[in-house]
């Protein structure tokens, strides 16, 4: 039998983002400041898209909620123990810029949350990397995990187990 729960993402705002060209969008007129981030927002193979943010400069506010379903045990693919925001620049008469990526590793939250019922980080900033590791500015998400079944014995037997095992082997390294 599988379970699962919701992984719920709010994507908070961003702070300080800026865009890699020098001189910013020459056809839009900005400077390198990213006037119109919005946020891809990756868990494995499933993708949530955020609005425009509100604000302008160095801070942009979101405020948006994203649910991600997940199924236990969780897969062995790597990619379902992260959460991975992509930040974009909206551009009116080019393709839209890519700007960096912040990655959040979410199994520990949800073994947590499978065990106990729920697990939550609070609101928390992120680092946005671009594709040379350089810094670009930072985003604030929180992040909590509820499991469907929360009367399930076994369930929560399992995810103590794996839970157990995976705190032993991160002690042991």
């Amino acid at each position: 039998m599988t379970s699962g729960g919701v992984l719920e993402v709010v994507l908070v705002d961003s702070e300080g983002i800026r865009d890699r060209k020098f001189l910013g969008c020459i056809v839009c007129c900005n400077t390198t400041a990213v006037n119109r981030p919005y946020v891809c927002v990756e868990y494995g193979d499933q993708k949530r898209i955020s609005k425009v943010a509100k604000g302008k400069g160095k801070k942009s506010i979101w405020d948006q909620k994203f649910n991600f379903e997940i199924d236990y045990p969780i897969e062995e693919d790597k990619s379902f123990e992260k959460l991975v925001f992509r930040v974009m620049d909206k551009h009116k008469l080019s393709d839209d810029g890519y700007v960096g990526d912040a990655t959040i590793h979410v199994k520990d939250v949800v073994l947590m949350g499978m065990e106990k019922g729920e697990a939550e980080l609070g609101s928390r900033k992120y680092r946005v990397v671009r594709e040379d590791k350089s810094y670009t500015g930072d985003i604030s998400a929180a992040i909590s995990f509820k499991r469907k079944n929360g009367d399930d014995k076994e369930v929560q037997r399992k995810a103590s187990i794996v839970n157990n095992e995976h705190s032993t082997k991160m002690a042991d390294a």
